[in-house]
């Protein structure tokens, strides 16, 4: 009965490790205020931070930015956060911006042929959401992604930081209205 009792503990205590290590973000700097009705974004610069060291061919392709901007878009449209700054006329109210911490481009061809977690592509990109008018950070994070099935495009691993980004601040966007 208590050999029992002892496994069962050991195994909700590994349980609930295992959901806690599957976070893929951590958020530095929670929206304490809501986002207004109407507000408009602006995607800005998504830039590196990778070691000197790095050759340029070890790093993010311009054309995978851009698809990561449009990823971005996407993501707050469906979650109705803001809109984008084309849609409005005049300055945007919010700006984000995006700097990569890490950023590995793997080999889809290794992932299919060999698996085993060779061929993984992954990135960690710092995102931030500054109100334009006073300067301030309204919402940060790091968002970290890979990708390690074969059959999926580096690019995807773009697509889910995006698509965490847009979640997570919505998530506190409707906390904060909730508790209004």
């Amino acid at each position: 009965m208590r050999a029992t009792r002892s496994c069962t503990l050991l195994t909700s205590v590994l349980v609930i490790a295992l959901i806690q290590g599957c976070a893929h973000y951590v958020v530095t700097q929670n929206l304490t205020v809501p986002l207004g009705t109407g507000q408009s974004c602006l995607i800005g610069d998504i830039t590196e931070s990778l070691p000197a060291d790095v050759d340029d061919e070890d790093k993010p392709p311009m054309s995978d930015l851009d698809e990561f901007r449009s990823f971005l878009k996407e993501a707050l449209e469906k979650k109705n956060i803001c809109l984008s700054s084309s849609e409005t006329t005049g300055k945007p109210d919010c700006e984000i911006t995006g700097n990569i911490l890490e950023y590995k481009r793997g080999s889809g061809a290794v992932r299919v042929l060999i698996g085993f977690g060779l061929g993984n592509a992954k990135i960690t990109i710092e995102m931030k959401l500054r109100n334009i008018a006073t300067g301030e950070i309204a919402f940060a994070g790091n968002f970290k992604q890979s990708v390690s099935s074969g059959y999926e495009s580096g690019l995807e691993m773009y697509r889910r930081v995006a698509k965490d980004f847009a979640k997570e601040l919505s998530n506190q966007q409707k906390k904060l209205i909730g508790s209004l």
